[in-house]
């Protein structure tokens, strides 16, 4: 950062300079000049006066004629050899012209004449300043933004490499993403083979342990109550590896036209037979929108087993289109969520259940996964209050994916 604030300093000082010394330049040798106009009314001028005698000549430019004392006014030696090979000699004042002819040893002024529609305004100048200011400026922002967007290209590419020409100003800064980029990777790396460690060093003893529970001759109520916390940490085994493999990268989604109202109707169907309340959808006939199907129902099935788990009596499933998106609502008539737990229920392994009571079951990933799920698809979820006084859960899908 050092080294681009440096840069953009000493640019912008040298530009300030650089521009302001050529305005100023422009701005004096435009005050300076001599409008041609002027020179060409004073050879004109003179050439009438080689052949006419003021006061009594008669101009064709009708200009006042006035005698001045010889020494009034001081003149240098160039102006005064003018005057004496009978040139007519122009003085300026700030927006008026005098032009002087000398006549018989007698010093005549002619004048005075307008300047004022001549001048040149200087607020042009003002201008002048600025554009070339922001026409540097631009040159230098420039392969500064272009370098920026190819960084963010780059970044933006699982398999790409955060690398600029050594010569671009934010080349550190690239170096520095790349670094945090290989460190991810290691981290990601890292949790890959501790969620295989895990898969192979916990369901072997897993196995073992049901295994020999099946052939123990412990009472019959004694020993369901072990297979069933052996089966307990089997589910809590899957479930973590599920969410930490959907976690540690994105998978390619086979993005593709779904009916939504024909998958929900699926999915009621094949989670119907399950305990807990009844599910009625409320749906369209069709609903066609591009997504990953397998990963959408997911989503929607993690959501729909939650509210039966919770509800006393009923699950509605809602599916409707709005201008801007596609919402598909989950409520149950249960016991709801208060208002400051919503935002942490969609957190890794939090439950509401401060006993966690196994007729509740659960680990809190389930809607862990559906904000990764919902996340890939550009999707958000809401947390609300069902109009049954249960809890509320609102997708909603883009509709420009």
């Amino acid at each position: 950062m050092s080294r681009l604030f440096l840069h953009f300093y000493l640019f912008i000082s040298l530009v300030l300079i650089g521009v302001g010394w050529t305005v100023e330049r422009i701005w004096q040798e435009t005050q300076s000049q001599t409008p041609p106009w002027v020179l060409l009314l004073a050879e004109n001028l003179a050439g009438q006066l080689s052949t006419q005698t003021l006061p009594q000549a008669k101009l064709s430019s009708a200009l006042e004629a006035t005698l001045l004392p010889a020494g009034s006014i001081l003149w240098s030696e160039t102006e005064l050899a003018a005057l004496e090979a009978g040139q007519v000699v122009p003085l300026f004042t700030k927006d008026q012209v005098f032009f002087y002819a000398m006549q018989q040893s007698g010093l005549w002024q002619l004048g005075p004449a307008d300047l004022a529609e001549t001048a040149v305004p200087s607020y042009w100048f003002s201008l002048l300043f600025l554009g070339l200011l922001a026409v540097a400026v631009w040159l230098w922002l420039w392969p500064v933004a272009r370098d920026i967007q190819k960084l963010k290209q780059q970044l933006s590419d699982p398999t790409g490499t955060a690398a600029l020409p050594v010569r671009s100003f934010i080349a550190p800064i690239a170096i520095s993403f790349e670094q945090m980029r290989q460190q991810i990777q290691r981290l990601l790396g890292l949790q890959r083979e501790m969620t295989q460690a895990v898969s192979h060093e916990l369901r072997t003893p897993l196995a073992r342990l049901s295994f020999a529970l099946e052939l123990s001759a412990l009472p019959t109520d004694e020993k369901q109550l072990m297979l069933n916390d052996v089966k307990e940490l089997e589910q809590l085994v899957d479930e973590m590896l599920d969410y930490a493999r959907l976690e540690s990268t994105q998978p390619t989604l086979k993005m593709q036209r779904v009916d939504l109202s024909e998958l929900l109707q699926n999915l009621v169907e094949k989670l119907s037979p399950l305990p807990g309340a009844s599910i009625e959808l409320q749906a369209a006939t069709s609903c066609i929108y591009v997504c990953d199907g397998h990963y959408l129902e997911r989503a929607v099935q993690n959501l729909l087993v939650n509210a039966k788990r919770f509800a006393r009596e009923k699950v509605v499933l809602i599916l409707q289109s709005t201008p801007d998106a596609i919402e598909i609502r989950v409520e149950d008539d249960g016991p709801g969520i208060a208002p400051e737990q919503r935002a942490e229920i969609l957190k890794p392994f939090v439950r509401l259940d401060p006993s966690r009571q196994k007729g509740f079951g659960g680990f809190g990933l389930g809607l862990a996964i559906v904000c990764r799920v919902l996340e890939w698809h550009k999707a958000g979820i809401e947390v609300g209050e069902s109009a049954s006084g249960g809890a509320s859960f609102r997708i909603k899908l883009p509709l420009a994916v």
